[in-house]
């Protein structure tokens, strides 16, 4: 089970999970859910497997490097 996207230019459109890995399957559950043909379909949309972002691994320790002065009232 994979997670695809459907991008315009830059801009991701839709992201659905489906029982599949096979890219050809997420094209064309996208090409019919537009219900466009192949040609049409690829001049406008192109199909990627989400892949999760990695989050920072380690100790964050975000009040380093904070002033420790407080500001004047």
């Amino acid at each position: 089970m994979s997670a695809w996207q459907l991008f315009s230019g830059d801009e991701v459109i839709d992201t659905v999970a489906l029982k599949t890995n096979n890219y050809e399957e997420a094209h064309t559950y996208f090409r019919l859910q537009k219900n466009l043909d192949n040609e049409v379909f690829n001049k406008l949309f192109t199909v990627k497997e989400y892949k999760k972002p990695v989050k920072a691994v380690g100790k964050v320790e975000w009040w380093k490097g904070e002033p420790t002065r407080l500001d004047d009232f």
